[in-house]
């Protein structure tokens, strides 16, 4: 049986968990966390994991979770830089795929992002508000760059 997955991601500062939840509702779908997977698997944190080992080994890791994943109906929702790893990219792209965030403007984005606790974008922990939604905004223009190379 070929497996019904859909992934969740999107922009940072985008509702990406709360549209995951609804869409596995609406679906009848299991909801996995890919972060929570790698914790669960890793037994550190993505921020330990990050500080130590570096992003490269993050990307491993959602990679090594994203191949083996179960066959069931799932929901699982992503953090916002998945698909700028090219495996990961291209076992996503075999499923459906929701972006959140596509229909919200840069200001939106930006408010909600300011809120966020994230550790992974360090960037938003030091310098000025002003050298922050710089920041925000270059990250913002790359995803829109890759998501619009992708047919979303």
């Amino acid at each position: 049986m070929s497996k019904n997955i859909i992934f969740v991601t999107g922009y940072f500062g985008a509702p990406i968990r709360e549209i995951a939840e609804k869409t596995a509702e609406r679906e009848g779908c299991a909801l996995l966390s890919l972060d929570e997977e790698i914790e669960r698997a890793d037994g550190r944190s993505i921020l330990r994991i990050c500080m130590l080992m570096g992003e490269h080994e993050y990307r491993n890791k959602e990679y090594e979770i994203l191949s083996k994943l179960p066959e069931d109906d799932l929901v699982v929702y992503c953090g916002d830089g998945v698909l700028n790893d090219e495996m990961s990219r291209d076992i996503i792209l075999k499923h459906r795929l929701v972006i959140a965030g596509a229909n919200m403007s840069v200001d939106e984005l930006w408010e909600n992002a300011k809120k966020t606790k994230d550790p992974a974008h360090a960037f938003m922990h030091f310098g000025s508000e002003g050298s922050r939604k710089k920041a925000f905004e270059d990250l913002y223009t790359r995803q829109r760059a890759l998501y619009d190379s992708i047919g979303m």
